[in-house]
């Protein structure tokens, strides 16, 4: 009965060995797969696309749209309403300066004594003329700090007609004053771009 139980429990040991062994030479025998099978199948990270998550590189057209503002363009913007103001009392503050420039040049004018008599009757009239544009400018300026636009708008007006009543003075004696009329051109210019800074204003 001892001998039947040592040679079941040798059995059962040998049955365990060759069941092991079995099973290696199986699966060593197993045939790998051939290079050629291998590469039929494309890998996951070159066959899949990639998912909406997945970062990708930026387009040229949203590279232009960010750097739009680094080059200063930008979408329209409406100025603020000061702004017009702003440029207004800017401008009258140059026709300001160039009146007094110029007064300089009549003046001088007037005190040469080749200088005819009707031109230095207009020269003279024109001088009271400059300081009444001048005083034009300082009450525009005035004006539009308050916010009056309608008084503002009077004032350029008079600024106008002080210049362009210099300049009649000669069309209607000695005629055309080249001088004159090329200042009395510059403040009419700059006097009316003056005018449509204060409808935005």
């Amino acid at each position: 009965m001892a001998l039947n139980k040592k040679t079941l429990s040798l059995i059962s040991i040998y049955a365990l060995l060759f069941s092991t062994l079995y099973r290696r030479t199986t699966s060593s025998r197993s045939p790998s797969p051939s290079p050629t099978e291998s590469t039929s199948f494309p890998t996951p990270s070159s066959s899949q696309p990639p998912s909406e998550s997945s970062s990708s590189p930026i387009s040229l057209s949203e590279m232009f749209e960010l750097a739009l503002p680094d080059i200063g363009i930008q979408k329209p913007v409406v100025a603020p309403q000061t702004e017009g103001s702003k440029v207004a009392c800017k401008q009258l503050e140059a026709i300001e300066h160039r009146i007094s420039e110029f007064k300089v040049i009549v003046t001088k004018r007037l005190d040469d004594p080749n200088t005819p008599e009707g031109t230095k009757s207009c020269l003279s009239q024109c001088l009271d003329n400059f300081d009444d544009a001048i005083n034009g400018v300082k009450t525009g300026i005035d004006s539009i700090n308050k916010k009056d636009q309608s008084k503002a708008n009077s004032d350029v007006s008079g600024i106008t007609t002080d210049i362009e009543t210099c300049n009649d003075c000669f069309m209607e004696t000695d005629g055309e004053d080249k001088e004159v009329k090329a200042f009395n051109d510059w403040i009419q210019g700059v006097s009316k771009d003056c005018l449509n800074n204060l409808k935005s204003a």
